[in-house]
């Protein structure tokens, strides 16, 4: 007995490219100020530079070592506790 099928293949690949994402992160107002520092310089902005922003804002800033830009989008790096794997 022979049985065909049928399978749809679908990628993500490129489905928004590096400036659409950038926009949007531009646009998101907690990850803005986040982006805008990174893009300007890679040194962590003071607390008072900070402090008037939102709560969402305040942890993107605790987590400034782990975020990193490419292709000027904001990624957070995850590294595994024992440090043996990595995802940035």
């Amino acid at each position: 007995m022979q049985t065909d099928f049928s399978v749809e293949i679908l990628t993500t690949e490129d489905a928004w490219s590096s400036s659409k994402v950038q926009k949007a992160q531009l646009e998101d107002p907690d990850i803005r100020p986040i982006l805008e520092k990174k893009l300007n310089s890679e040194d962590r902005p003071s607390w008072q530079e900070i402090a008037p922003e939102s709560p969402a804002t305040k942890r993107y800033w605790a987590l400034w070592g782990s975020l990193h830009l490419k292709d000027g989008v904001l990624y957070r790096k995850w590294e595994s506790d024992d440090g043996s794997s990595c995802r940035c």
